[in-house]
């Protein structure tokens, strides 16, 4: 922790938080926030900056996109005949405001395939929603599909065999109270191989997590 008086090092680098008025003694002064992520020969890999200090993305954020791997393994398989979802959360703690990195590894048993999108009316998409009792935003990007000409069908339809991997994050609710919680969803699929496809399914999950209280930054003096 730094000291940056009249924020003279925040303005040089021109991330002076221009969304907190001057009148605002409390918080005037204070940057964007925002994370470097360093190579080792020191070469900036990556850099991400926000709008506000109320929503912040995690350390372990970066590493669950990076790496594949988040803090504590916070995760839950969910199986549904022929096909299985790895759900892992980047951390198994946050707070109220905090932004955590979502990872979904699927896979889909040989000869069977689910689909993407966009998709005519009459099929299921692939997808996973977390319940908004916790979560007040999520965003999770998918691959690009195959497209895939199913003759018997006379269509050509986007879809997803083998393994694949969805990577996003949720934004978890401001003044959530401190403690445990369960971050609870639902994963949604179409099951079809080349000749039939199996109703469309829906599979519950919880992840747990803890809740810490809010800690806000201190004002640059």
């Amino acid at each position: 922790m730094l000291s940056d008086k009249g924020s003279a090092v925040i303005r040089k680098y021109g991330i002076l938080n221009t969304n907190v008025p001057p009148d605002v003694t409390k918080f005037y002064g204070i940057p964007f926030p925002g994370q470097y992520m360093l190579a080792a020969d020191g070469t900036v890999r990556e850099k991400l900056f926000l709008p506000d200090f109320e929503t912040r993305a995690s350390a372990s954020e970066v590493l669950l996109e990076n790496f594949g791997a988040g803090v504590g393994n916070n995760a839950v398989m969910v199986t549904a005949q022929d096909v299985q979802a790895k759900v892992t959360l980047s951390d198994v703690r946050g707070f109220g405001g905090q932004r955590l990195g979502v990872l979904v590894d699927f896979s889909v048993g040989p000869g069977w395939h689910v689909y993407g999108e966009p998709l005519p009316t009459g099929y299921s998409p692939t997808s996973i929603k977390f319940d908004d009792d916790v979560v007040a935003s999520q965003s999770l990007n998918f691959p690009k599909p195959t497209p895939v000409n199913f003759k018997l069908l006379g269509e050509t339809l986007p879809v997803y065999q083998g393994s694949f991997k969805a990577i996003g994050d949720v934004l978890l609710r401001n003044k959530l109270a401190p403690g445990d919680h369960k971050l609870a969803g639902t994963l949604s699929f179409q099951e079809c191989n080349d000749s039939i496809c199996k109703l469309p399914q829906t599979v519950r999950f919880e992840i747990p997590i803890k809740v810490d209280a809010y800690v806000p930054p201190l004002a640059a003096k």
